[in-house]
C-alpha cells in the first residue's frame, strides 16, 4: 500500500511538472464556459418550476356565527329588538338577506354612491395587507348571503315587495354584509332604516370582539330623510 501511494504521487508530480503554462491556461479556458453552461441550466430549471396558487371563494358559513352575534349586538345597541320582535302585529322586519357593498380605492373615478372606500376600512377595522385582501374577498362574490338562522329564529325576518311593505309593516331594517378584519376581532357593518317614502336613516357601526363577545364601539349616522 505504501509503495503504491509513493508511486502514485510520484507519477502525479512528474506529470504535473511536464505540463507547460500554456497547456494549463488552455484547460482553464475550456473549463470556465462549461461551468457557466451548467449554472445557466440550473437557473432555468428553477425559473420553470410552476407555482400553484389556489383561489378559493369566501366561505360565508365559517363566519355565520359571527354574523349572527354582530347583528345581535347592533340590534341591542340601537334598541330595536322590540320593533323587530316576532309578534302577531310586528312593528318592523329585518330584510331577508344582506346588501353587499362595492369597495373602491382612493383613485377610482367611477365611485358610486353607497360604495365604500377601502381606505375607510383600513383606518377603522384593520390596516394589514391580509386585511386589505380580505375585504375585497368578502364582498366580491355575487352569491346572496342570507340573514343567519339564529337571527331568523329570534326576530321577524322577511322579504316583501314594496306594495306589500306599506300595508303590513311600518318600517324595514336592512343590514349590509359585515366586513371583518383578518383576525376576526373587528368588524364594520352598515344598517339602513326605512319607515316610509321620505322617512329613514342610515348607520355605520364599528364592532370589536372583547372577551369573545361582539360589542359596538362606535356608531356614525350616514344619512337621514
Amino acid at each position: 500500500m505504501y509503495e503504491f501511494s509513493k508511486l502514485y504521487y510520484g507519477k502525479e508530480i512528474i506529470l504535473a511538472s511536464s505540463f507547460k503554462p500554456l497547456d494549463r491556461f488552455m484547460k482553464v479556458y475550456i473549463l470556465i464556459p462549461f461551468l457557466f453552461f451548467i449554472i445557466a441550466c440550473q437557473s432555468n430549471e428553477q425559473k420553470q418550476v410552476p407555482v400553484k396558487i389556489q383561489k378559493q371563494a369566501f366561505d360565508y358559513t365559517v363566519v355565520e356565527d359571527d354574523y349572527a352575534k354582530i347583528l345581535d349586538a347592533v340590534i341591542a345597541y340601537n334598541s330595536i329588538s322590540n320593533e323587530v320582535a316576532k309578534t302577531n302585529r310586528p312593528m318592523a322586519y329585518i330584510h331577508k338577506w344582506f346588501i353587499k357593498d362595492s369597495l373602491y380605492n382612493a383613485y377610482d373615478k367611477d365611485f358610486m354612491p353607497g360604495g365604500l372606500r377601502i381606505q375607510k376600512l383600513l383606518g377603522l377595522v384593520g390596516h394589514s395587507q391580509l386585511d386589505s385582501t380580505g375585504y375585497l374577498n368578502q364582498v366580491k362574490g355575487r352569491d346572496t348571503v342570507l340573514i343567519p338562522l339564529h337571527i331568523k329564529k329570534k326576530y321577524n325576518v322577511a322579504y316583501h315587495k314594496k306594495t306589500e311593505t306599506t300595508e303590513q309593516f311600518l318600517s324595514r331594517y336592512t343590514f349590509h354584509l359585515p366586513i371583518m378584519s383578518h383576525d376576526h376581532k373587528k368588524a364594520f357593518v352598515s344598517l339602513d332604516y326605512v319607515c316610509g317614502a321620505l322617512c329613514g336613516q342610515g348607520y355605520d357601526f364599528i364592532l370589536e370582539k372583547i372577551n369573545g363577545k361582539w360589542k359596538v364601539i362606535k356608531r356614525d349616522y350616514t344619512w337621514i330623510s
